[in-house]
């Protein structure tokens, strides 16, 4: 039986995403909460400071109320992927590791679910948190070559944890042919959700 992804809700995904234009700078919260006016901070610390993610019980001056509770999945790798109007990798799954992702420059629509049926976009500076499980893609909607900036978080032992679906390796098939495809296989690259997947995740 193939291993058991999840599909979170939009409900569901709404605590893992965040809107730049929703952020709070957390000088205003200090300014709001502690009568200590924005220029005085200003003398500390940047203009603005947006705390986008961390764990809840983050300590600090500038942790409290992070827009998504995240970042405490061990060690992390921070990567920028580029891809070209209406390019993305096809979907795939990290079993272990978190995938966090935020936009540079374009629009990107990001899709979840193993048929990538949920998805919402993402502009300039918005963040979306990818939960372990949950199959996914990126897609660059904009007319030319668009950055994403990617951080990757788990266990140092736990990062090749990724399963694709097997309609990539049909897609690489058809369009490079099946050798190929056949070269990709032998460098070890797999095409099975499961392929990579915890014993805890697969079906009985």
């Amino acid at each position: 039986m193939p291993a058991r992804t999840q599909t979170p809700s939009q409900a569901e995904m709404k605590t893992r995403i965040s809107r730049f234009k929703d952020l709070v700078s957390t000088k205003a919260r200090h300014a709001e909460s502690k009568g200590i006016p924005q220029e005085v901070m200003e003398m500390i610390t940047a203009k603005s400071t947006f705390n986008v993610m961390s764990p809840a019980d983050l300590g600090g001056q500038l942790s409290p109320k992070p827009a998504v509770v995240g970042g405490d999945a061990g060690v992390f790798r921070l990567g920028i992927a580029t891809c070209p109007a209406g390019n993305g990798p096809g979907l795939h799954v990290h079993w272990n590791t978190h995938e966090t992702f935020m936009a540079l420059t374009g629009r990107w629509e990001i899709r979840w679910g193993d048929k990538g049926e949920e998805s919402t976009v993402i502009e300039p500076f918005d963040l979306i948190a990818v939960p372990p499980g949950v199959t996914r893609q990126f897609i660059n909607l904009s007319d030319k070559d668009a950055h994403l900036l990617v951080i990757i978080q788990g266990k140092k032992g736990e990062f090749d944890d990724v399963g694709r679906v097997p309609e990539t390796a049909e897609a690489i098939k058809k369009k490079f042919g099946e050798a190929m495809l056949q070269k990709l296989l032998d460098e070890g690259w797999q095409f099975t959700l499961d392929a990579n997947a915890p014993k805890e995740a697969q079906t009985a």
